[in-house]
């Protein structure tokens, strides 16, 4: 699809300038509008999809979602601009919007105000309503796919590739595409219920990166591993954010909030934060006793005047005399300064008598107790920790770390989280990516392969992934022509948790994995040693090898004929 950079398209009006992003339906490419001037963005679908016997309904399907699209019509949606047909491929335009995504504006370790973080997602609340009011559930609510528009407060609301219709109160069959951490647990199931509460999940779950700067444990996970509260991590923030985060949060779907409204009206105002209505996020200081960084952290002013406010003040009372009278009045001056010299004088030689006769050595015991304010050092006991923590109104003891299972160490490509937060042995979600994902999205995901080979069937090529050293191991039989995959594979030992493995088998079978779970499960527990199974145009099996590891292997279905 590269070879489409520089083409033009509708008789000359779009040119095709660069990629912007690919994945495994749809890519995007930055272009210009000749007869307008304009910057704009043209979507279109996968290259690798032009294979597929059903790519007829893709196309239909791509311009029904750019049908519905348009009509969600709100200042922070990305508007869709036009559509058309050439040379068999459809063609999206949407409004270029210039500036960082969150992601970028977050990560790593830049948490954003609580006042600003929900100024962001107040606006997407907004713009998810006419979503779910034209009968769409976006799915993929994160802090990627929300823009900050360069110079401004506007966040903007993008990539609706995995957006779906739903029909409230019906089972209906979706695909299983997730962002981990903030998809909701029914978001892993193709068969399930969808509700607006599927976005709420992802809002809140936004929110909790903007405010901690860590993406969420994955809702699968959560049995394992407990999401830490935000104050846990930031314990200034609001009582009423962190419950807005938790409610909004909750793995059961039915003790979440069921509209984005009823979840929105857990979050306090702006008022209640002590900040402007608009936080100033790179506004540059300004001349006040509450300053713009004043206001970020949702402090007041003690209420003294600043330096410069002193000076204004000062000048205020001289401004429109005569220059002459600030000192030609030596009279009237002597006559206000000379009683407050005398009575100053008068204090001094007290204060400096009382010192005299009362200060002596005092008990080094006597003297560890005396300052009332906090000291500056830090105490041996806490000399330790990875990271000094903000003080806590009433200091508890801190809970020891219940030990756990051996798991497999992080993947390379995971940042390891201090150890004061949580658990050393936590694992990361173990990526599984479905027959058809293209070798550039994996390697996006996971990097260079630890080695590559020639595959042992048709023109293909193997690379294979260390991902937890002596724990888990991924592998991708690559087509050569297409650069897709065409069989995908994961190792895992003993000791990795099943739900780890479940996450994987059903990345892999393309949310196909609901009746497998359970042989997946009895293979973990050596109720069997092996499964095959046969899902549409896929094949696949789940065995434990002769080294005493879980493999599951998915492939398709002519690939060994």
């Amino acid at each position: 699809m590269n070879s489409l950079i520089g083409q033009q398209l509708q008789g000359g009006k779009y040119t095709l300038d660069e990629e912007l992003g690919r994945g495994g339906f749809g890519i995007t490419f930055k272009a210009t509008h000749h007869f307008l001037g304009h910057t704009v963005v043209i979507k279109t679908l996968n290259e690798s999809l032009r294979y597929e016997p059903d790519y007829a309904d893709y196309q239909r399907k791509f311009q029904d979602e750019a049908r519905r699209l348009a009509l969600c019509v709100h200042p922070n949606i990305v508007r869709i601009s036009d559509f058309f047909v050439e040379s068999g491929q459809a063609y999206m335009v949407m409004d270029y919007i210039p500036g960082p995504n969150l992601e970028a504006v977050v990560f790593p370790e830049k948490p954003l105000p609580e006042a600003i973080a929900i100024h962001y997602i107040r606006q997407i609340g907004s713009a998810l309503k006419v979503v779910h009011q034209n009968g769409l559930l976006h799915r993929d609510i994160k802090p990627q796919n929300i823009i900050l528009r360069q110079g401004t407060q506007e966040v903007v609301l993008i990539d609706f590739g995995i957006a779906r219709e739903f029909t409230p109160g019906s089972t209906q069959t979706h695909t299983s595409l997730i962002s981990t951490g903030y998809a909701p647990i029914e978001q892993y199931l193709s068969q399930e219920k969808r509700t607006p509460a599927t976005d709420v999940y992802g809002l809140a779950a936004t929110l909790y990166a903007l405010l901690t700067a860590r993406v969420p444990t994955a809702s699968i996970l959560r049995d394992r591993q407990p999401l830490p509260d935000p104050r846990e991590l930031r314990p200034e923030l609001s009582a009423s954010t962190n419950q807005a985060v938790i409610r909004g949060m909750a793995v059961d779907v039915h003790y979440r909030p069921a509209s984005i409204d009823e979840w929105l009206a857990l979050l306090p105002s702006s008022a209640a934060t002590g900040s402007a209505p608009i936080p100033p996020l790179f506004q540059p200081p300004v001349e006040s006793t509450q300053t713009a960084a004043t206001l970020a952290v949702g402090r007041r002013s003690s209420g003294e005047p600043s330096p410069a406010r002193a000076v204004r003040a000062r000048s205020a009372t001289v401004a429109g005399q005569p220059p002459t009278n600030a000192v030609a009045s030596p009279r009237s001056s002597t006559r206000h300064t000379l009683p407050i010299l005398l009575g100053l004088m008068l204090l001094t030689m007290i204060g400096t008598a009382l010192v005299a006769i009362f200060s002596k050595p005092q008990p080094a015991s006597q003297t560890a107790l005396a300052p009332s304010t906090p000291s500056p050092s830090v105490s041996p006991s806490i000399a330790v920790a990875s990271k000094p923590l903000p003080p806590k109104p009433s200091p508890k003891p801190e809970t020891p770390k219940v030990e756990q299972s051996p798991s497999p160490s992080p993947s390379p490509s995971v940042q390891p989280e201090s150890t004061s937060d949580r658990a050393s042995t936590e694992v990361p979600t173990i990526p599984g990516f479905p027959v058809g994902t293209s070798e550039r999205d994996i390697e996006a995901a996971l990097g260079k392969p630890t080695q590559t080979n020639k595959g042992a069937w048709g023109d293909t090529r193997t690379a294979l992934y260390d991902v937890a050293p002596n724990a888990v191991t991924l592998a991708y039989l690559y087509d050569r022509t297409s650069g897709n995959v065409r069989q995908t594979e994961a190792s895992f030992a003993q000791s990795v948790d099943t739900l780890q493995m479940k996450v994987a088998l059903n990345n892999m079978t393309g949310g196909q994995a609901n009746d497998l779970l359970d042989k997946l499960e009895a293979v973990k527990q050596r109720k069997a040693n092996e499964y095959s199974f046969t899902k549409g145009n896929l094949r696949g099996v789940i065995q434990r090898n002769s080294s005493d590891r879980i493999y599951i292997g998915v492939w398709d279905a002519d690939l060994h004929n």
